[in-house]
């Protein structure tokens, strides 16, 4: 296999074993430059052991890796891993350490001044949205949240152009997690890193992935695609079971709702009956209130969304319409579950060329 510019990294013929079992058998791969590459499977299926061998974490037994063209082995193990970022499932952060001291880590370890090392790591704060006001508390003193935060600031201290994520969001609760993963998606569209991420979430793998690789029992690799293509697309029965029976549902991930509309707030015939939108003083929604009831429920449609979060909307909300948001949380109306499935009965037929 010949090495090219477009691939930050190359995995050339590698496996991995312990004594009697087989973590990664032959694996040849090709990770796009600057794209976020997701790496899903059950547990035990060599994906934790494939990301860890790029940073020689953990050594492989036979065949070569390529870091941007060169073998990685070219240099010691610990200069790889400061080039790299790594940020891991419980944020790894030094507990006697405050936030700023560990964002600064790397930086003092590649040689800067305490002050350039610290002024680099409040930058970096601001990158990941931590307010810098958290510098100076210690890890037991943040939550999940911002722990997670302050590990994706210190792996970007490496500045380096790859960034090694190993099931960083999967010790956090949903909502907190979607915060993070559409935090994530910002960074990558700001810094176009190159990100190689673990993930045992097909949702996650879909939702993050420029390219999602799937992982199979015996540490092989089943299919390696774009999301849409293995939604669509399965190649044989072991992907199309892990991907789910409800991948129809996934697909609408990729299908736009911008055919959707929005009904305004204000509407004189009030489509959606006695149900009354509560919205705090800035027009953020707080929930329903129906008659003397207060009711909350429902996730929210930010503009611009998929058909997906549309759907899911106008499924959750207990009133059966979806409540749209702008960027900030504002409210700007009301979608309906009628129109929402139209959309994606259309969205269904327009893959088979039926319809217009």
């Amino acid at each position: 296999m010949e090495s090219t510019s477009e691939h930050a990294i190359e995995f050339i013929g590698v496996s991995k074993r312990y004594a009697s079992t087989t973590a990664v058998e032959d694996l040849n791969l090709a990770i796009p430059d600057g794209l976020i590459t997701v790496f899903v499977g059950p547990s035990g299926c060599g994906k934790t052991t494939s990301l860890r061998m790029i940073n020689r974490m953990v050594e492989p037994t036979d065949g070569r890796i390529l870091i941007q063209g060169r073998d990685h082995r070219d240099e010691p193990a610990y200069r790889l891993r400061r080039s790299m970022g790594y940020v891991m499932q419980q944020s790894g952060l030094l507990p006697h350490r405050t936030v700023v001291d560990n964002v600064s880590t790397v930086p003092r370890l590649n040689g800067l001044s305490v002050k350039q090392s610290r002024a680099r790591a409040l930058e970096l704060m601001d990158t990941v949205g931590l307010d810098r006001g958290l510098s100076k508390r210690y890890p037991a003193q943040l939550s999940g949240g911002q722990a997670q935060r302050v590990g994706v600031a210190r792996a970007l201290a490496a500045d380096s152009p790859i960034l090694l994520m190993d099931e960083p969001f999967s010790a956090v609760d949903p909502v907190v997690r979607a915060d993070l993963q559409r935090e994530l998606i910002r960074l990558h569209e700001t810094l176009r890193r190159t990100i190689v991420f673990v993930t045992h979430d097909i949702d996650e793998a879909v939702t993050l992935g420029h390219r999602v690789a799937v992982f199979g029992t015996g540490g092989k690799i089943e299919q390696f695609g774009s999301p849409e293509q293995i939604l669509r697309e399965p190649a044989n029965d072991f992907v199309a079971s892990f991907v789910g029976h409800d991948r129809g549902t996934r697909r609408l991930t990729f299908a736009g709702a911008d055919a959707v509309p929005i009904h305004p707030l204000d509407s004189p015939d009030r489509p959606w009956g006695e149900w009354e939108l509560v919205l705090d003083d800035a027009g953020r929604p707080q929930g329903w209130r129906l008659g003397d009831r207060n009711i909350t429920g429902g996730s929210l449609f930010r503009r611009g969304q998929s058909l997906r979060e549309a759907l899911d909307s106008v499924l959750s909300s207990p009133s059966g319409w979806g409540v749209a948001v702008d960027e900030s949380g504002v409210a700007l109306g009301m979608i309906s579950s009628d129109e929402v499935m139209d959309a994606t009965t259309r969205e269904r037929l327009s893959r088979y060329g039926v319809g217009s």
